[in-house]
């Protein structure tokens, strides 16, 4: 009985520890903004230190970005189509990574930056294999990978560090 008493005050204690919210000196911030060229709906939501912002452009593409930013940074960029683009070859999604990350750097000038993403996946493009990190600088990584269906398919950037 006593042994249950433990056993129980020790999960409940596990699960209040788990709960509480770690305190970060990081906030995620929008990358993008409402009112943008190109874009039809726009959204961002924080809860803690992770955020999903999500944006529907003119292109037909749902863009998804969804960022860390506590003990490690990640960011995901999720570029959502409808169709099946399950025999389209890796060096083209890989190709479309790089494309997809200009076009998203020519909506403001706060967004520069993603050509020069843009500019290093096609840089090591011929290196790089979907689902596979890689390393570009110390500790930066980059990975590109893809997510297909029959009605959908989905393209992901993320960027690292560790």
């Amino acid at each position: 009985m006593f042994k249950n008493a433990v056993l129980l005050a020790f999960s409940v204690w596990m699960m209040i520890a788990c709960k509480q919210e770690r305190k970060c000196a990081y906030k995620p911030t929008a990358i993008f903004q409402a009112g943008l060229p190109h874009v039809l709906q726009y959204n961002f939501e924080v809860e803690g230190e992770q955020s999903l912002e999500s944006m529907l452009l003119d292109t037909k593409v749902l863009l998804e970005i969804y960022q860390q930013v506590c003990d490690k940074t990640l960011q995901e960029y999720k570029f959502t189509v409808q169709g099946d683009y399950s025999q389209m070859p890796d060096s083209l999604w890989l190709k479309e990574a790089s494309r997809q990350l200009v076009f998203l750097s020519t909506l403001s000038s706060k967004n520069l930056a993603l050509k020069d993403w843009a500019d290093i996946i096609e840089l090591r493009r011929t290196d790089m294999r979907l689902g596979e990190n890689r390393e570009v600088q110390q500790g930066i990584f980059v990975k590109v990978d893809r997510i297909v269906s029959p009605e959908q398919s989905a393209l992901l950037v993320t960027f690292s560090q560790e």
